[in-house]
């Protein structure tokens, strides 16, 4: 048994409180990502809740991406050395930022995070999701991690509950993630099936599934108004998403349906020329029906005023500037 003075106690507690503090503040980087109000909850098979995230960190398990943005790619590994396996058999797979593992059982969720966030609803841009979506690909391969799992929920890195292992400080961009991962260009730009589609692919195969389709379907609504567009688009949107193993969201559906209703209806020239015609009738009756009020008011003031009452007394009672008061009895 190896016996310390006080001196070195106190400096093996200094040690201890510093590596605490570092732990904190990478952590911090981490936690910041995560949305205002994310998904979390104590006990999966109960069920998730939304909550403040000063809240939702008190939670065993945490939503660490927002429903638009991919801050982080998060894998499932159910082995019972997930931690140990990736010192002695990964060779070559890049540093997880964060290992956070169950110390009861082993299993332990790998967390990488980018340095720039993936949008996932920009209809007018997909090259960033279908090559983060190869690179999410290619790294779940490498680590054998669960093909199931969705993502949505992980650990939550700074609960008790879990054996937290922060590896690396630097947010990785796709590029260093893709050179370690030997992607080909032929894997990035592979067009993503229903029934292939994980991760990021599932955005990727929602919007082209739907965009194509929703190029025709425009037609039938150029009598309507976007938002009667806006609903049948959104319903076609789940309707290829519940044929996902693992579905999206459907705050997640939701805003890839806004952008695809969105970007056709402005190029159905038809469409877009009616709803700016009506925008245009609405803006013309609302500027009469304005017009006429002020006009009656205008003519109370110089009433008033002619009854010997102030223009401060007139604002107030018309409930109008007392520089439009004066304008007025002018």
């Amino acid at each position: 048994m190896i016996c310390l003075n006080n001196t070195e106690q106190k400096c093996i507690c200094k040690q201890v409180r510093y590596a605490m503090q570092q732990l904190s503040l990478d952590l911090a980087q981490i936690t910041d990502r995560f949305p205002s109000k994310p998904y979390c909850s104590d006990d999966l098979q109960i069920g998730l809740q939304i909550r403040p995230k000063h809240l939702a960190l008190l939670k065993r398990y945490i939503q660490p991406n927002h429903p638009y943005y991919t801050h982080f790619f998060v894998f499932d590994l159910d082995s019972s050395t997930a931690y140990i396996d990736y010192f002695y058999s990964m060779v070559g797979v890049p540093t997880p930022n964060l290992i956070v593992e169950n110390p009861k059982n082993g299993h332990a969720h790998y967390i990488y995070q980018l340095a720039t966030p993936i949008y996932q609803t920009n209809a007018s841009n997909d090259k960033p999701i279908k090559y983060a979506n190869a690179v999410y690909l290619a790294l779940r391969d490498a680590l054998s991690a669960d093909i199931n799992y969705s993502g949505l929920i992980t650990k939550n890195a700074v609960h008790n509950s879990w054996r937290t292992h922060v590896l690396r400080e630097q947010p990785y961009t796709l590029d260093q993630l893709s050179e370690r991962l030997d992607l080909t260009t032929r894997q990035i730009n592979k067009e993503i099936k229903v029934d292939e589609a994980v991760g990021l692919g599932r955005n990727c195969c929602v919007f082209h599934t739907v965009r194509h389709w929703a190029y025709v379907e425009v037609r039938k609504y150029r009598a309507k108004s976007f938002n009667q567009w806006l609903d049948c688009v959104i319903a076609q949107c789940c309707s290829v998403n519940a044929q996902f193993t693992v579905p999206m969201q459907y705050n997640e559906v939701k805003g890839i349906a806004k952008s695809i209703a969105r970007w056709v209806w402005k190029r159905d020239g038809y469409a877009y020329q009616e709803f700016i015609d009506r925008q245009t009738r609405k803006g013309q009756l609302g500027g009469k029906a304005k017009g006429e009020a002020y006009s009656a008011k205008r003519k109370q003031a110089v009433a008033l005023r002619a009854k010997g009452m102030s223009y401060t007394e007139i604002a107030d009672k018309l409930n109008v500037s007392r520089r439009s008061v004066i304008y007025w009895c002018k």
